[in-house]
């Protein structure tokens, strides 16, 4: 179908809902909602019969509301009906329409995606994050192929939210969490509501201050007391009395920088920081610098720490 027939198609559903279609325009759109109807590939032994799902298509679609009262003439052809409706909203359900997949990949900076369901994804530097355009499916699927992402999702009940990381799937209904995938070695940390995380042998249930995380020797469920790392995709950001670990990993996250110091000791140094949005990374070691006098040594995507 043409850009030019679809922008066509809902300008004669918008005047059906507005009650100022001609009789000569009802027809036009009744015609081509029966000839889609009547041609739309199905199979009645997997699928069942046509006309009774597409009712209840048409059934559940008007209980929240999508379809006009005017509408409700072409009834009869609610499977075709519902295509061009959803045409109108950017959503397709023709099977031979293909649902196009959006892969972000993020480098030296952090990145946010906004799903159309309402899900919003926030995606850590060096990370890569494949969705569909649009969501047609019982469930939401989406893939984190590399690094860091925090989820707040938003809550549909019918249809759960599932996130493909290597080998675990965490699988939600409505919930805000981390999950970390770096080499094989997948985590998921939940900071509100209720996570189910799944292996090919392992299924764990997750509240918040909780997290799952999978190696070679399977998955593994354990409790965070701290939970300020996962505060990295805010744009401001308070730090109390954190250890230089949890820093330089959430600048990790931010930045994509790795931190090398030179003598391990280092990392267990406390410090409170507080780094404002939009702020540069060598100004952020700049305060470091003047709590701690650490010594910082950028070259490339590494930072030398030293005393």
């Amino acid at each position: 179908m043409t850009k030019k027939n679809i922008h066509y198609l809902r300008h004669l559903i918008e005047k059906s809902e507005k009650n100022e279609i001609s009789e000569a325009e009802k027809n036009l759109l009744e015609d081509f909602l029966k000839k889609e109807f009547d041609n739309a590939e199905w199979d009645n032994t997997k699928m069942g019969s046509k006309e009774n799902v597409s009712a209840e298509i048409f059934k559940n679609i008007k209980a929240h509301g999508a379809v006009k009262k005017s509408f409700a003439i072409y009834y009869k052809y609610a499977a075709a009906a519902c295509i061009v409706l959803m045409v109108g909203i950017g959503i397709f359900l023709n099977s031979k329409v293909d649902i196009k997949d959006i892969t972000v990949t993020t480098k030296s900076a952090t990145d946010s995606v906004k799903l159309n369901d309402g899900t919003l994804v926030y995606l850590a530097a060096n990370s890569v994050f494949k969705y569909p355009e649009q969501f047609n499916s019982k469930t939401r699927s989406v893939t984190l192929l590399k690094g860091n992402a925090f989820f707040k999702v938003t809550k549909d009940p019918k249809h759960p939210f599932i996130i493909t990381s290597a080998n675990i799937k965490t699988r939600v209904l409505g919930t805000s969490f981390h999950i970390s995938l770096d080499k094989g070695r997948s985590s998921v940390t939940v900071i509100t509501g209720h996570v189910r995380v799944s292996s090919d042998k392992q299924i764990t249930y997750l509240e918040p201050n909780e997290r799952a995380v999978f190696t070679t020797s399977g998955l593994k469920k354990q409790r965070v007391s701290d939970m300020s790392l996962y505060s990295w995709y805010k744009k401001d950001i308070d730090l109390n009395n954190v250890n230089l670990h949890k820093v330089f990993t959430l600048l990790n996250f931010k930045y994509g920088v790795n931190f090398k110091p030179e003598d391990k000791e280092i990392l267990n140094t406390r410090i409170t920081l507080y780094i404002k949005g939009g702020l540069c990374l060598q100004n952020i070691l700049d305060q470091i610098n003047y709590v701690t006098h650490l010594k910082f040594k950028p070259y490339g995507d590494t930072v030398t720490v030293s005393h």
